[in-house]
């Protein structure tokens, strides 16, 4: 446990200093004053959608640059002689960028709704959503050589994962296929948060996105091993 607070507290000083907190705080007010001034955008849809990236960007290209800036300076192959617990390095960084990532929808929702929206729906749906996407870029980030990699498999992995459930949720495109997306699923759970969210989708949204984020955190822990510890291709 001691190790684990230790960690945290480093990501917090990672986040700061490579100006992640930083960025994030500015993604919240800008697309504040953009509600605000393009009346067009301020609607529950575009709200909505905003809880569903915010995690994506914090998540999924934040955890890759850390990642990446760890390699690149040699960081982690120093961690990996020491007595450091794979489990806390992933939990360390899991849990400094979900807070984040919460501090931000809340803030956000404060901002443009006050306090007149669902806590829960909140918490699970940016938690669970964020969650999957750190270890998913991490995932990423461990089998990447470069920056430029890694940002041509994410632009990949976001074009899958979030147009399908866009247009779902739009009603330009419907189908049962996209229920098979973790990212619909947390689309529906993020829906809660403003409007109504039936109850089977409800438990199908938390249920589906518990499953994908066990399965990346077993494959986390095993790029960890195969890519950084033991240096493998």
């Amino acid at each position: 446990m001691k190790q684990l607070k230790t960690m945290i507290k480093w990501e917090f000083i990672l986040q700061s200093r490579y100006r992640i907190i930083h960025l994030s705080l500015l993604s919240v007010v800008v697309y504040f004053l953009a509600l605000k001034t393009i009346p067009l955008v301020d609607s529950e849809f575009f709200r909505t959608m905003y809880l569903f990236l915010d995690p994506a960007l914090i998540g999924i290209f934040f955890v890759g640059a850390l990642v990446l800036f760890e390699k690149t300076e040699n960081t982690l192959q120093a961690l990996t002689v020491t007595p450091m617990e794979t489990r806390n390095y992933l939990l360390a960084k899991i849990i400094s960028l979900t807070s984040l990532s919460l501090v931000a929808a809340l803030l956000f929702m404060f901002l443009v709704q006050g306090f007149a929206f669902s806590y829960i729906h909140l918490f699970l749906g940016i938690a669970l959503t964020s969650v999957f996407l750190i270890l998913l870029g991490f995932i990423l980030a461990s089998r990447s050589k470069s920056l430029n990699e890694y940002l041509l498999a994410v632009i990949g992995i976001n074009l899958l994962l979030f147009i399908p459930p866009l247009l779902h949720m739009a009603s330009f495109y419907r189908s049962t296929a996209f229920y098979l997306l973790p990212s619909l699923a947390s689309f529906l759970l993020l829906q809660g948060v403003l409007g109504e969210v039936a109850l089977l989708d409800f438990v199908y949204s938390i249920s589906y996105l518990s499953l994908w984020t066990g399965l990346c955190y077993i494959l986390a822990k095993r790029a960890f091993y195969r890519y950084i510890v033991m240096g493998g291709e």
